[in-house]
C-alpha cells in the first residue's frame, strides 16, 4: 500500500493550487504556468521527442496533446478554476472520486489538466493506458509526494542519507528498496509472524469485549482502536518488539501511546501542510514544527530499536537455529543503520492508516452483506475451527473466500484513488500524444466502479475473485491495482494481507458483525478513510 499513498500526496499538491489561487499568489502561478508550458514545448515537437522509445507510426497517427479533452484553460489559473465553488464544480478536496466521476461524465475516458506548479497532468480511466505506462517505465519509476518528509530528512543529515522508500526517488530510493524487498517477499519470513500477529488479533478481540457498550456497539471513535491494532502489528515487524498498544491500562505518557499520538499528528500535519498554501516551504510554521517534533520522536524511537536489534544480533550464538527477523535481515543484506532507521519509520507511516482503514471497510461490507459474512464464517470454521483455534500458515492458504472478500473490498474502497507516474518517455495514450515529463494518473477506483469492467459494479460480490465461479470476473488486470505495480509495488503487501487475514478470521470466529447506520463512503486524504463513524456491533456467537 505504500505505492498508493503517494497518489494521495500528488492529489494533495493538485488541490493545493486551489488555495494558492484563492490567496492570489499570482507571481508564483505565472512562473509555474511558464514552466508547464516549457515542458509541453520541449516534448511535443519532433526535436524534443525521444524517438527511441515511441513507435513512429503510432505517434504520427495520434492526435496532438492539446486536442485531448479538457475543461477551459484560463490564464494564470489553468484548469484549477474548475475546483472552485460557484464558478467550478465546488467539490470538496476530500471527495476526489466525485470530481473524477464528474470529469468522466463531461470529458470521457481521458482528459488533461493544466495546474500551476505541476507538469502536464493526464487522468485516464482506461486500463490499457495504465498497462502501457507501467510496462514502459524504467528502473527508477518517478513518484512525487511527501515533500514535508523530504524536507525534514534533508535537514537531518546526521540521521538520514536519503528520503527513504516512501518519499524517495531515483538511485537513493533503489539502494534501500533493493536491500529491503527480499526480506519482505520471502514467504518463510512472512510466515514467521503468523503466531505473533495472531496473538495481537486475539488481544484486539479481548479489547472489543472490554470497550463495547451494553448493546454490543462500538463507540464512534472505534477507528482509533483500529489504529492501535495496526500500530501494534506493524511495530512488531518494524521494531522487532511488542509496543503494548493494546494494553488496557496504557498510560498517557507511555512510549506506545506517544507513538500513537506521534503517528496521528504526523498524518494530520502532512495532510494539512501539503493540501494547503505552502507557506511551510518559506518559513517555519507552528504546524511544521509540530510535525518535525513528531518525526524526531519517531526517529529517536526507531533508532533505539534498530540499535537494540544490532546488539541482539551480536550476542546471538553462531549456531542459533532461530530465524532472523525482517529487521535483522536488513543488516544481513548490508543495510546501514541510517537506512534501516528510515525504512522502519516508513513502515510505520505506511502501515497504520492503510491497514486499519482497509480492514474497517471490509468489516463494513461484511456487516452490510450478512449472507457473504455467513459464507465467510463457514469457511473459517471449516478450515480453521471455532474460536480458540489458532490460524496456521497452511490454513491461511485454504481461506480462498476470505482472500476474495478482501480483494472485493479493495476494489470498492481501495487505499487510494489510483496510481500515478511521471513518464520518462513520450507515449500515446487513448490515441493522444502524451509528452515525456507528464504526470499520468490511473483512476483505478473510478474504473472499478464502472459496470463495463465489473457488472453490477456497486455490489459487494467476492465471487468475482473465485476461479471457476459462475460470477468470476474476467476484467482487464490493470483495472484494479490496490498494491501498486512493479518495483513501486507495496513492499509490505504480504504482511498487510497477513494482518487483515488474522484479524478478520478472529473476529468472525467470535462475533456476528452488524452495522445499522448510514452508508460509509470514502474521504480522500493521504489515503482513503471512512467518512462515517465505525459504529459496528460485535455480537457474541453462541
Amino acid at each position: 500500500m505504500m505505492a498508493n499513498i503517494n497518489l494521495g500526496r500528488r492529489l494533495g499538491v493538485f488541490y493545493q493550487q486551489q488555495f494558492v489561487i484563492q490567496t492570489c499568489v499570482v507571481r508564483r502561478c505565472k512562473a509555474s504556468v511558464a514552466s508547464s508550458q516549457a515542458v509541453l514545448k520541449n516534448n511535443t515537437t519532433n526535436n524534443g521527442r525521444d524517438n527511441s522509445t515511441v513507435e513512429d507510426v503510432e505517434w504520427n497517427n495520434a492526435k496532438p496533446f492539446d486536442e485531448m479533452p479538457s475543461i477551459r484553460v484560463l490564464p494564470l489559473l489553468g484548469t484549477s478554476w474548475g475546483l472552485l465553488p460557484i464558478v467550478g464544480a465546488g467539490i470538496p478536496v476530500d471527495r476526489v472520486l466525485e470530481l473524477h466521476q464528474l470529469r468522466f461524465k463531461e470529458l470521457g475516458y481521458i482528459w488533461r489538466d493544466t495546474i500551476p506548479g505541476l507538469p502536464p497532468l493526464v487522468s485516464t480511466a482506461r486500463p490499457e493506458d495504465a498497462e502501457k505506462v507501467l510496462r514502459a517505465e524504467g528502473k527508477f519509476p518517478d513518484r512525487p509526494g511527501f515533500e514535508t518528509l523530504k524536507a525534514y530528512r534533508a535537514e537531518r543529515i546526521d540521521q538520514f542519507t536519503s528520503a527513504g522508500i516512501l518519499a524517495g526517488n531515483g538511485e537513493p530510493w533503489w539502494n534501500i528498496r533493493s536491500k529491503a524487498q527480499q526480506p519482505f517477499l520471502k514467504t518463510k519470513n512472512v510466515n514467521n509472524y503468523v503466531p505473533v500477529l495472531g496473538q495481537i488479533a486475539q488481544e484486539f478481540i479481548d479489547r472489543i469485549r472490554l470497550i463495547r457498550q451494553e448493546n454490543n456497539e462500538m463507540n464512534p471513535d472505534f477507528v482509533n482502536e483500529m489504529y492501535r491494532w495496526a500500530l501494534e502489528s506493524v511495530g512488531v515487524v518494524g521494531f522487532n518488539t511488542r509496543l503494548g498498544c493494546l494494553d488496557p491500562n496504557l498510560a498517557p505518557d507511555s512510549e506506545a501511546q506517544k507513538m500513537i499520538s506521534a503517528a496521528n499528528l504526523s498524518f494530520t500535519a502532512v495532510n494539512e501542510l501539503e493540501y494547503g498554501l505552502p507557506v511551510w516551504k518559506y518559513i517555519s510554521t507552528p504546524k511544521l514544527r509540530r510535525l518535525y517534533e513528531a518525526q524526531d520522536f519517531f526517529t529517536d524511537t526507531a533508532l533505539k530499536y534498530v540499535k537494540q536489534t544490532i546488539e541482539m544480533m551480536k550476542h546471538k550464538p553462531a549456531d542459533s537455529e532461530e530465524d532472523p527477523s525482517i529487521l535483522e535481515e536488513f543488516f544481513i543484506r548490508g543495510m546501514s543503520v541510517k537506512d534501516a532507521t528510515v525504512m522502519v519509520i516508513d513502515m510505520l507511516m505506511a502501515g497504520i492508516d492503510t491497514t486499519s482503514h482497509t480492514t474497517s471497510f471490509l468489516l463494513y461490507f461484511l456487516a452490510r452483506n450478512p449472507e457473504k459474512q455467513e459464507k465467510l464464517r463457514n469457511e473459517i470454521l471449516t478450515v480453521v475451527g471455532p474460536k480458540g483455534k489458532l490460524v496456521t500458515p497452511g490454513a491461511l492458504n485454504e481461506l480462498h473466500y476470505l482472500k476474495a472478500c478482501i480483494k472485493e473490498s479493495l476494489r470498492l474502497r481501495p487505499a487510494a484513488v489510483g496510481n500515478a507516474r511521471i513518464i520518462d518517455k513520450d507515449l500515446v495514450l487513448s490515441g493522444y500524444r502524451v509528452p515525456k515529463g507528464s504526470l499520468v494518473v490511473f483512476l483505478h477506483q473510478l474504473m472499478a466502479l464502472m459496470d463495463e469492467y465489473f457488472p453490477n459494479a456497486q455490489a459487494f460480490v467476492p465471487e468475482r475473485w473465485i476461479k471457476g465461479d459462475p460470477l468470476e470476473s474476467h476484467h482487464h488486470k490493470y483495472v484494479v491495482l490496490p498494491f501498486g505495480f512493479g518495483t513501486r509495488m507495496c513492499i509490505g503487501r504480504r504482511l498487510a494481507e497477513l494482518e487483515m487475514w488474522q484479524l478478520t478470521t478472529k473476529i468472525l470466529q467470535n462475533f456476528k458483525v452488524e452495522y445499522h447506520y448510514e452508508d460509509i463512503g470514502c474521504l480522500s486524504r493521504i489515503v482513503n478513510a471512512p467518512d462515517k463513524p465505525l459504529r459496528f456491533r460485535f455480537i457474541d456467537l453462541d
